[in-house]
């Protein structure tokens, strides 16, 4: 079979043929994220490389995954190759759990698949975990008036920002004083890193750990409550067995917005300006009437 490759891949191409014990007949591009670019060898293979080498994300990701493994309830990635940037593992098959997947289950497919996400994040925030870069904000923005706040406002609508302002100011007032748990989060929990298998039937996987960090087990419920609705993530909650702590709810509303504020300074900060309209015109969508 003859070699196809898009473009040339810098000197990644050349990591992954010097560390793959086997001839190789394809590399694609596939995803070209904002702190990863992943390629795709052979159908069979994953190698997702950092943009900066010095994100110590990657050290923390290749010291969790191997230790998580035996106790994840759905399959990730089992690192089979790794280097100072990246890490290669065989490819998990299944599409991402999209909004246009979600719409087209039945409600006992979208309760199965709720109990199923519920008990994954009981096996991930039950794991004991320690690492020297583990931390609560790995890219920064943990203080939202300092940080999250500043980048944003002067970019929203002046009646966007009063309300933003005022339900952040409300929500912090009721999470400030509330008791809950600090785990190990995923951070990227969401429609973009959890698998399904074509027809709908089963979860197959979740990928993409580059964001693990300490924090509020609530952060794992945000995305998919902001994206599939609270009914859904009340059902991921069902089947979660631990503690969920004191205003659970008003947690997981205020991890959801908060994401999209964090995102924004995200973007801000690493140079990725072309999507900045559309992140404030997602975050003004959550506070329009």
């Amino acid at each position: 079979m003859a070699d196809t490759f898009e473009k040339p891949v810098d000197n990644r191409e050349l990591t992954v043929r010097e560390v793959l014990n086997e001839p190789v007949e394809s590399l694609v591009r596939i995803d070209e994220g904002w702190t990863h670019i992943v390629l795709e060898v052979n159908r069979k293979w994953i190698f997702r490389f950092v943009r900066d080498p010095s994100n110590t994300q990657l050290a923390v990701e290749q010291a969790f995954l191997p230790l998580f493994k035996g106790h994840s309830p759905l399959p990730i990635p089992d690192i089979r190759y790794s280097g100072a940037d990246f890490i290669a593992y065989e490819k998990i098959a299944g599409d991402k759990f999209s909004e246009s997947v979600f719409c087209s289950l039945g409600r006992r497919e979208r309760t199965s698949h709720a109990a199923s996400l519920g008990d994954f994040l009981s096996s991930l925030h039950a794991v004991p975990f320690e690492h020297r870069y583990l931390n609560p904000a790995p890219f920064g923005g943990g203080d939202f008036w300092e940080e999250l706040w500043p980048a944003a406002a002067p970019r929203l609508r002046c009646d966007i920002r009063k309300q933003a302002e005022g339900y952040f100011r409300r929500a912090l007032s009721g999470i400030a004083s509330a008791a809950y748990p600090t785990v190990v989060t995923h951070s990227d929990f969401g429609t973009s890193n959890v698998l399904i298998d074509a027809a709908g039937f089963r979860l197959t996987g979740v990928i993409d750990f580059g964001d693990i960090s300490l924090g509020d087990p609530a952060a794992d419920f945000a995305t998919f409550y902001r994206r599939f609705g609270k009914p859904f993530a009340k059902d991921m909650a069902q089947a979660y067995r631990l503690p969920l702590g004191e205003n659970f709810w008003t947690r997981v509303d205020y991890q959801s917005k908060r994401k999209l504020f964090f995102v924004l300074f995200f973007a801000l900060n690493r140079g990725f300006d072309e999507h900045v309209p559309g992140i404030v015109r997602a975050i003004e969508s959550q506070f329009g009437e």
